[in-house]
């Protein structure tokens, strides 16, 4: 049984055929959208800030130099912008202004003990060690009552509702990582910050409610393992999918275009 990731199963869900590329046939993806490229540097500004925190709080404007160093020496013409009204200087100035806004929101970043930075985790889901999930954690953290947080920097421009959140599979999955990785770990909050709304949300789960993704979670990786076409499922995402000269859908659009 292979090992899966979050994202891999969403990958799936997405769409099947995106999935067997990347996943299955392996095709190297030669174009990123702008949208991940931003988020990104700003994920490794983060763990910059956070690493040091030991040893001294950087300055603000430290941490806009490092992540300006960081888009000057990743960037390049396979980083993609689908919206034709936005530039690359837009989205470069968005991930600083979030920069700025969480450095205002969170300094003196003592809210909380750091754990652990950009952690990664693996861990079954079930007894027999069957089904086995991998991941990283952008931070966990450990507060004064002892509750452990798990964070994820989210640098989206979608702001979902709280009923969206408490339902997240992501760090709901990494919850149960945590939980085995530390045997006090009995209280967990979920902690996302979406950064370009400078708005944080969290949640909680139960027991029962990590027992149904578990299983859930189980039912969805035995459907991938058993599917014997992977076909491909149209929808607003496919704008920014890299595969779309190898898609049944899709490739007429590049050989117009390219």
């Amino acid at each position: 049984m292979a090992i899966y990731s979050h994202s891999q199963l969403s990958t799936y869900e997405t769409c099947p055929l995106q999935y067997k590329f990347n996943y299955i046939d392996k095709i190297r993806r030669e174009e990123q959208g702008i949208e991940a490229f931003m988020g990104n540097c700003f994920h490794e500004t983060m763990a910059l800030l956070y690493k040091d925190l030991n040893f001294s709080i950087h300055a603000v404007d430290e941490l806009l130099s490092y992540y300006d160093e960081r888009w000057d020496k990743e960037y390049s013409d396979k980083v993609i912008i689908v919206k034709k009204n936005k530039t690359v200087d837009d989205y470069r100035s968005i991930g600083k202004k979030c920069i700025q806004d969480y450095y205002k929101s969170y300094h003196p970043f003592d809210q909380a003990k750091v754990l652990g930075i950009e952690r990664q985790v693996n861990f079954d889901l079930d007894e027999e060690g069957r089904y086995k999930l991998k991941g990283y954690i952008d931070r966990i953290d450990l507060t004064g009552d002892g509750t452990y947080e798990i964070h994820d920097y989210k640098t989206s421009g979608f702001l979902p509702e709280q009923s969206q959140a408490d339902k997240d599979r992501q760090l709901a999955l990494y919850e149960i990582g945590l939980r085995k990785m530390w045997n006090d770990a009995d209280r967990v909050r979920l902690v996302w910050h979406y950064v370009v709304f400078d708005k944080e949300l969290s949640s909680a789960r139960t027991d029962e409610d990590l027992n149904k993704l578990k299983s859930d979670t189980i039912s969805l990786i035995n459907e991938i393992e058993k599917v014997k076409e992977f076909k491909p499922k149209e929808s607003y995402l496919c704008g920014w999918c890299s595969y779309k000269r190898f898609c049944p859908k899709k490739k007429h659009l590049v050989k117009v275009t390219g």
